[in-house]
């Protein structure tokens, strides 16, 4: 039988991709970490993590785990909550990372007021999380989910830019024009392909690495962008654009959820999550 702790252990690890890391969150030495990985290999005869300078990566073998593991430490936080009415049932939450949370404000509360005894944490992975607020597109097959918006995207110029008279755009209209790069959009290879067909060059003056920060860098002068209609705000300084398309680029935001305690899941299956529009 495999015991509880060392799994504790082995998914600790495998979070957060550091033997040393992972001593630190469970506040136990590492020589105890490595043990526990090494006698779960044994008992299991499998390899769970290459192991180098960088620091470990889980095989295959350590993914099937991890799967496996965290459903096994949900269900005994839920058994020891059962017979423990105040014990804390830790849950994690991914948020991609270019998604304006600001916009879809209820989900957290809703989560947390469905029981008292759930303790959400922020993870760094989609992997590590039992729920998420995150593009369809980038959602693995072991989640469930619902749908909680779908938006378009708009160039972004500032108020004094040639283009700033207009409110819709063509693609026609990007020639020329000095763009700040979205290296994380879902869609980039889209509108790329689009480019590509009707022999439109772009030019590249920079990368962001946040839609906020794209946005100042646009009020600078530095270039303009193309974001999510989500990120709009109100600002005398930007003027935001339509683009026409003969078929809509969009994208699609779920709440994606797994691995989680019954009252949650069926708070989730059953509440209409309403779209938080900025006044």
């Amino acid at each position: 039988m495999v015991e509880i702790k060392p799994l504790h252990y082995f998914v600790s690890a495998y979070e957060e991709g550091s033997i040393t890391a992972a001593a630190s969150r469970c506040f136990i030495s590492q020589p105890s970490i490595t043990h526990a990985i090494k006698s779960l290999e044994d008992r299991l005869g499998v390899i769970l993590f290459e192991r180098s300078k960088q620091g470990i990566k889980p095989t295959k073998e350590g993914q099937t785990l991890y799967k496996l593991a965290t459903d096994l430490l949900l269900q005994n936080q839920q058994l020891e909550a059962a017979f423990t009415p105040d014990k804390k049932v830790e849950l994690h939450l991914y948020i991609q990372p270019d998604i304006n949370i600001e916009r879809y404000c209820n989900i957290i509360d809703t989560i947390q007021n469905t029981s008292p005894f759930i303790d959400l944490s922020i993870v760094e992975t989609v992997d590590q999380a039992q729920l998420a607020i995150i593009d369809e597109e980038r959602l693995s097959s072991q989640f469930q989910f619902k749908v909680l918006n779908q938006e378009r995207y708009q160039l972004v110029v500032r108020k004094d830019h040639p283009l700033a008279t207009e409110n819709v755009v063509t693609l026609e209209s990007f020639k020329d024009l000095s763009f700040i790069e979205r290296p994380y959009c879902t869609n980039r290879k889209a509108f790329e392909r689009l480019m590509n067909e009707k022999k439109i060059s772009i030019t590249y003056k920079g990368k962001s690495i946040h839609d906020l920060q794209i946005q100042g860098l646009v009020k600078l002068g530095l270039g303009v962008a193309v974001i999510p209609e989500s990120y709009i705000q109100k600002d005398d300084d930007l003027k935001y654009m339509a683009i026409a398309l003969d078929a809509p680029i969009t994208r699609t935001i779920v709440l994606a959820y797994r691995k989680l305690p019954s009252v949650l899941m069926k708070a989730i299956e059953e509440t209409k999550w309403a779209y938080c529009r900025k006044k």
